[in-house]
């Protein structure tokens, strides 16, 4: 093997050589074949038979250069600029394609990550250059821009090829999702617009068909001698398209492109099989799944749903970033000997959440999205109900619900029962006569009159006391049980925290720090109980203020009617006729 490496001119007049040598089969093929210049002075047609690996990397430039025109226009200038080295390397040295290789792959597998992360920056508008704005993209899902004061904002259309603005709670949520991406606040989902628009099954076919991993490699499988490298060259090959294909299984493993596109993961290189063909059959592998990540599709697919179970259900899948049916989201579930992933219905949203995905579902309004590119939605999935949260309190915790659930229905009865008194009271005001027996006012005012006559004013006063104070615990009664469990339940939820973190420092001392679980239960006792107290302590709080609060006026009412009785008693006793005494010179005379 003659090394064409180096940069003299010896070695540059012998690669020269050798092109030339390999380019005779082809110029018989006729124009036709070699239609079609290539950046740099080489058709792809003419490389066909005599270079196939640079040909087909001629291929998947311009495959790569049409979609960065085609997509979303994020980072253009950095894509672009790394295609044109690329090209410009593959040009000047085409019989040493295979070095430039993987630089290809690379340049690939780095659009298939902008499907499937978000990304903020602050960079001139596209279609202004005089304006600069701060940038946020949700995988090749969403492109925003929103302006550094935060009064302007839009949402890139694929569509109609220009911004459409954002306003109202639509910018509001462009500034949350800013700050989500930018470690500012924490995560949440974003209800925005998206760029993309769903896909159309037959115009997909017509594009993917070039894609085909079979497809174009059909010419090198009927010749495989000029097919074939060095064999030290090939076999180098072949080993970097295995370690390509290890490292894109991992990582697409858990992608939601394989729903609905019918992509299956890299296959692993067959050694019957050289290193050109299994490295062209990995670019247009990478080809189809980048172009997959830019993609809003609807299909059927089996779901299960929050009790388990599973049943087909239509479905959508915006890229490798979201996937929703209905007014549910949905989330990867197991992943089981390299299947498709199956899809679970995702608990914890709100009704509201559910009626927005309604309506986008509907093709109306914008689209719940997770800025944290499927990690929000873990959490979501795992968020524990309010049953689970209740029983990660323990013994503590019953203990705290059933005292507050005890003070709470004695507060309800002694209320309903002074709602009860209220309204025989106000029954005997109107109807002075006759005094009755089931309120406190009748009772009062019976006992009074039972007093007997000729009594001091003090006498009566004390009396009429004695029959009020007689009344209180009746009106008074279950406000210090439940004061007490107001009191007690903040302090028995301290008491859980404390035992909580025992569990936690048991657990550190016995497992250490190096797994977060391990010290899970103890920190959700700690921080549960402490909850548990102050929910129940509150309601018991606005509790006892409704019960003293109910009871002080009717206090409030019996001391003035009994007031106003003990007044009139001495009034009327003031103004009877009594007899004369005479005075004793009267006697005398």
């Amino acid at each position: 093997m003659i090394n064409c490496r180096g940069n003299s001119w010896a070695a540059r007049l012998l690669r020269a050589a050798c092109l030339c040598l390999a380019l005779l089969p082809a110029l018989a093929l006729g124009e036709e074949e070699v239609a079609g210049p290539f950046e740099g002075g080489l058709a792809p047609g003419a490389l066909g038979l005599a270079v196939p690996l640079a040909a087909e990397m001629a291929r998947s430039l311009e495959a790569l250069e049409s979609m960065i025109a085609d997509d979303l226009p994020f980072l253009e200038r950095q894509r672009r600029a790394r295609m044109i080295d690329l090209r410009q390397a593959l040009a000047a040295d085409p019989l040493l394609a295979h070095e430039l290789w993987e630089p290809l792959v690379a340049a690939w597998r780095q659009e298939l990550a902008y499907g499937r992360d978000t990304d903020s920056w602050r960079g001139l508008l596209v279609g202004d250059p005089d304006r600069e704005v701060d940038y946020l993209r949700l995988g090749r899902v969403g492109l925003y821009f929103l302006t550094p004061d935060g009064r302007e904002g839009g949402v890139w259309s694929l569509a109609e090829a220009g911004w459409r603005a954002l306003e109202g709670p639509e910018l509001a949520e462009l500034r949350k999702g800013l700050a989500i991406v930018r470690e500012r606040r924490a995560p949440a989902l974003l209800a925005l617009p998206v760029s993309l628009a769903p896909h159309d099954d037959e115009t997909d076919r017509s594009r993917r068909a070039p894609l085909s991993m079979a497809m174009g490699v059909e010419a090198i499988h009927r010749d495989r001698a000029e097919a074939r490298l060095a064999d030290g060259v090939d076999a180098e090959l072949f080993e970097r398209v295995s370690r390509q294909v290890g490292e894109l299984r991992d990582e697409l493993a858990e992608s939601w492109l394989r729903l609905g596109s019918g992509l299956a993961l890299p296959s692993h290189p067959d050694a019957s099989m050289s290193g050109i063909e299994v490295s062209a059959s990995l670019l247009r592998g990478l080809e189809a799944w980048t172009e997959e990540s830019g993609r809003w599709r609807r299909f059927e697919a089996p779901v299960a749903d929050a009790g388990g179970h599973i049943a087909p259900r239509e479905v959508a899948r915006l890229g490798d970033l979201l996937a929703f049916g209905g007014g549910d989201l949905l989330r990867l579930g197991a992943v089981e000997n390299g299947e498709t992933p199956r899809l679970s219905v995702v608990e914890g949203l709100s009704s509201g959440q559910r009626t927005r995905l309604e309506t986008a579902w509907a093709g109306q309004g914008p689209l719940l999205l997770d800025p944290t590119a499927g990690r929000l939605l873990e959490v979501l999935s795992a968020q524990p109900t309010l049953v689970e949260r209740f029983h990660q309190g323990g013994a503590v915790g019953y203990v705290v619900v059933a005292l507050g659930g005890l003070g709470l229905i004695a507060a309800l009865l002694q209320y309903a029962y002074l709602l009860v008194v209220s309204l025989r009271l106000r029954r005997q005001v109107r109807v002075a006569e006759p005094l009755r027996d089931n309120n406190p006012l009748g009772r009062v005012l019976g006992r009074f009159r039972t007093l007997p006559d000729g009594l001091p004013p003090e006498a009566l006063e004390a009396r009429l006391d004695e029959a009020l104070l007689a009344e209180l615990p009746r009106l008074e009664r279950g406000q210090g049980l439940v004061k007490l469990l107001a009191a007690v339940a903040p302090l028995l939820g301290l008491l859980g925290t404390v035992i909580g973190m025992i569990v936690t420092f048991q657990a550190i001392t016995a497992y250490g720090t190096g797994d977060p679980q391990l010290m899970a239960g103890g920190i959700s006792q700690a921080l549960v109980t402490t909850v548990l107290g102050l929910i129940t302590a509150v309601p018991l709080l606005f509790a006892h203020t409704a019960l003293v609060s109910r009871c002080r006026h009717l206090v409030g009412l019996l001391e003035g009617h009994a007031s106003a009785a003990l007044a009139e008693h001495l009034e009327t006793g003031a103004a009877s006729p009594r007899p004369t005494q005479r005075e004793p010179h009267a006697v005398s005379r």
